[in-house]
């Protein structure tokens, strides 16, 4: 399910591409709009990120977008397979660590995936201070519903609705069950 906050995003980001006559709605759509919330701004700036730059460059970015033709009365703007691809990739992270719900921060990491070869990873990248950018694609560690520790993908196990569990406290619950 995608929270409320990430849906009012959306809706924010396809009524801008359509208002500017854009063809398509792409990844660089998605976050211009994400720098208007509260959430994705700390996040950003806790990691170094010249926001305000960032922005300006964005915007001069979808400036250049391909725009409808004036003979085309009611232009709908396309989702292209870049954006498609980051969406889903938020919401496999989402699922992976447990919740059902896929917030503004679970955006991020998506964006930032290099393997999707998106251009917006170039602007955020550009826009970081360099040596903060390494765990700048992490916007929310998976912590231990038991006992509150931080881990990392490939040592939790999800528990459905309940978030996730650290590997020692799996071990100390299968034990518990083995000695009842």
């Amino acid at each position: 399910m995608i929270a409320v906050e990430l849906e009012i995003v959306l809706h924010r980001m396809f009524v801008a591409a359509r208002k500017a006559r854009h063809r398509f709605v792409t990844p660089e759509h998605l976050l211009f709009q994400l720098l208007d919330r509260k959430a994705v701004v700390e996040h950003l700036e806790a990691n170094a990120v010249r926001v305000a730059s960032l922005k300006v460059k964005l915007r001069d970015h979808l400036a250049k977008a391909p725009t409808f033709p004036p003979s085309v009365t009611e232009p709908d703007a396309e989702p292209t397979l870049e954006f498609q691809k980051t969406m889903q990739r938020a919401i496999l992270g989402a699922q992976a660590e447990g919740r059902r719900e896929v917030t503004v921060l679970d955006v991020l990491p998506a964006l930032l995936d290099s393997s999707l070869g998106l251009t917006v990873t170039k602007f955020l990248r550009g826009s970081a201070a360099p040596a903060s950018f390494a765990g700048f694609g992490t916007t929310q560690e998976p912590v231990c519903a038991l006992c509150g520790v931080v881990t990392t993908p490939g040592s939790w196990t999800p528990v459905e609705g309940r978030g996730v569990l650290c590997s020692a406290c799996v071990e100390a619950v299968l034990a518990a069950r083995r000695v009842h």
